[in-house]
């Protein structure tokens, strides 16, 4: 999809931004504006003789798009495949499948449910770079912090002894986190205290003293978020 065509769609996405939306779908002019801003896939559905599946929500979500930092009304609802790194598309609540992705760019932003989605290089193993999809959940003015959501297929293991276990083909899930430091790639470090503390470098006794007195868990999200919002003050 060309640049010329994301235009066109940026601006009868915002004409018809008036129209609303009608008994929860949206309209047929604001169909059109959502669908020039998707790709035809033709991958096969996932089979059904793996256990779990692509999705950590499998439910499209209401989503808003920012394009170039405007923000387009109307855009339809989207689920995060975290197995292929693809956002799916679909016009109506309650779908269960669809074969319409997003576009990949960094100028096109979806908002699901909330979750800013961002399409950006990262650091992945062994300082290589790829460029997918991060949640961005902390904006500081030196570091950004995102998740990445990932479903990885796994094939089927037999028991060679009866002290081992079988396993069906699956789908393994992982959460990781990235951090930007001022503006760079994204790269992964580890939600151990250990990790954490270290990364602040000069900074770091005073985010142990932190952590300690605040009786943080650097297992979970919200206490991350805020040991970073701590650090920004310093």
């Amino acid at each position: 999809m060309n640049n010329l065509k994301l235009i066109s769609a940026l601006f009868l996405t915002a004409a018809i931004n008036a129209q609303g939306n009608i008994n929860g779908n949206i309209t047929d002019s604001a169909q059109q504006a959502f669908i020039d801003f998707g790709n035809r896939s033709t991958r096969a559905p996932q089979p059904l003789s793996i256990q779990g599946s692509h999705y950590f929500d499998s439910e499209f979500k209401t989503t808003r798009l920012e394009y170039f930092g405007k923000e387009l009304i109307n855009s339809g609802y989207m689920r995060y495949n975290a197995y292929r790194d693809e956002i799916e598309m679909t016009d109506t609540p309650g779908q269960k499948e669809s074969d319409i992705v997003l576009i990949k760019s960094k100028d096109v932003i979806p908002i699901i449910d909330g979750e800013r989605f961002e399409y950006l290089p990262h650091r992945v193993e062994e300082g290589r770079a790829y460029i997918g999809y991060l949640v961005n959940i902390y904006n500081g003015d030196r570091n950004k912090l995102y998740l990445k959501r990932k479903k990885t297929f796994m094939e089927a293991k037999v028991a060679r002894t009866s002290l081992e276990n079988s396993f069906p083909p699956r789908y393994v899930e992982s959460v990781k986190i990235y951090v930007s430091n001022n503006g760079d790639t994204p790269i992964s470090i580890k939600n151990s205290k250990k990790s954490i503390i270290n990364f602040f470098g000069p900074d770091s006794n005073k985010i142990k003293k932190y952590i300690k007195d605040q009786k943080l868990k650097t297992s979970e999200i919200a206490s991350i978020i805020q040991i970073f919002e701590f650090a920004e003050s310093l």
